[in-house]
């Protein structure tokens, strides 16, 4: 049971954000090295809005004894600026950064309101990294991760399993 859809989450947010609507391609990536969606439109869009939701998890114990998944997301927020444009490359940085705080924003609201399945999203810490120098020959901006726990049904199934184990 997946209970945060991530992808549809974020593309929701870049479809109505004034910042990205329009202006940002959304995309799907397995992760940084890949960028598979973003390369693909890399000739015709400037600016990406890439979701990777093919990190890494684990299985945790929750503190009133349940199982959960704990998974990471990774938000990519790229846009393209001229090669040796030190002013071009601080707008989009500025811009880049100005779209994380909404995104921010819009978090801690559906987070309090419960919406979108996101009562198990961890907000006390989200990491972001800026994308230094000239990425993707030609573009800059950052990454945020954000952490969503889901909760897992571990009960032992007999059924499973062959006679004797």
């Amino acid at each position: 049971m997946i209970m945060f859809e991530a992808y549809d989450y974020f593309q929701n947010i870049c479809n109505s954000l004034y910042a990205t609507a329009g202006v940002y391609k959304f995309t799907r990536s397995t992760g940084l090295p890949y960028m598979e969606e973003l390369l693909q439109n890399f000739k015709s869009e400037t600016a990406f809005f890439t979701v990777d939701d093919t990190n890494d998890g684990m299985t945790i114990r929750g503190e009133g004894g349940g199982f959960f998944d704990r998974r990471q997301y990774v938000v990519f927020l790229i846009k393209k600026y001229k090669y040796n444009d030190m002013d071009a490359q601080h707008a989009v940085m500025e811009e880049t950064r100005g779209i994380y705080r909404s995104i921010e924003s819009k978090l801690l609201k559906d987070r309090v309101a419960l919406a979108n399945n996101m009562a198990f999203l961890h907000l006390d810490r989200m990491p972001y990294y800026e994308i230094p120098g000239y990425a993707f020959n030609g573009a800059g901006g950052l990454y945020f991760i954000i952490t969503v726990d889901q909760p897992k049904d571990l009960q032992y199934d007999a059924n499973e399993w062959c006679i004797g184990q």
